[in-house]
């Protein structure tokens, strides 16, 4: 077994990384294989053979070729001759053309949740704040990593566009790399839950343009935080 899953028990069809609805082997493989990819447990750069990811998973070749296929679809791994699988690098040219995306199309789903936004969808945002400024107090790291990732895909729900909702997901699946990354500027947490608070007011108030502004302010500094972080200054 490769070193780097040396740490992976969980096994596809436990589901502890997984949504709860059935999935595939090639859907569950994929959800696992990206889990760790995002966390950072494969880091960027690291090899690892489609042999390795199987027997680590506990299933067969192909779903696990499967979910690979589908992991460079998302720029999250490369296929590389006598290397295998490589974890995709990160890079400050990325961030800088992630950031872009997300401040044109994040803005628009802000705009769109505003107008659409729901009462139990303001409540879930609502709790999720909540949550996270416990995690901020108690520096779980890891909570506070998923519950910015909810709060993100609980916008992109609201917004009501199931193919903005895709693509945002995976600019929020790249991102996390990046914050998993330089999670070590004093204050950061506290900082990102006065952003989701601000954002949660607009929404609330159904204020499109304070919303849009709210969330494009919010991945500006998020931007800000980790070229400052990434380029040591």
């Amino acid at each position: 077994m490769a070193p780097a899953f040396s740490s992976l028990a969980l096994k596809v069809g436990e589901g502890a990384l997984l949504p709860r609805k059935k999935l595939s082997l090639r859907d569950q493989a994929y959800e696992v294989i990206k889990a760790k990819i995002v966390s950072c447990d494969l880091k960027p750069g690291e090899a690892v053979t489609v042999t390795d990811l199987a027997e680590a998973l506990g299933i067969g070749r192909t779903p696990v070729i499967q979910a690979v296929d589908r992991l460079m679809v998302d720029g999250l791994v490369e296929v590389m001759p006598r290397k295998g699988v490589v974890v995709s690098p990160v890079s400050l040219d990325e961030l800088v053309e992630i950031i872009e995306v997300r401040l044109l199309n994040e803005g628009q789903a802000a705009r769109w949740a505003a107008e659409r936004i729901q009462e139990r969808q303001v409540s879930d945002l609502r709790a999720n704040l909540e949550n996270m400024a416990k995690a901020t107090k108690e520096r779980a790291t890891e909570r506070l990593i998923a519950l910015d990732r909810e709060f993100h895909r609980l916008i992109s729900a609201a917004a009501g566009n199931s193919i903005m909702a895709e693509l945002l997901g995976n600019l929020h699946d790249r991102s996390v790399r990046f914050w998993t990354l330089s999670l070590n500027v004093p204050d950061h947490n506290l900082r990102v839950c006065e952003q989701h608070a601000e954002i949660l007011v607009a929404l609330a108030a159904h204020d499109a343009d304070r919303a849009e502004a709210a969330v494009r302010a919010h991945i500006s500094a998020f931007k800000q935080n980790l070229v400052s972080n990434l380029m040591g200054g």
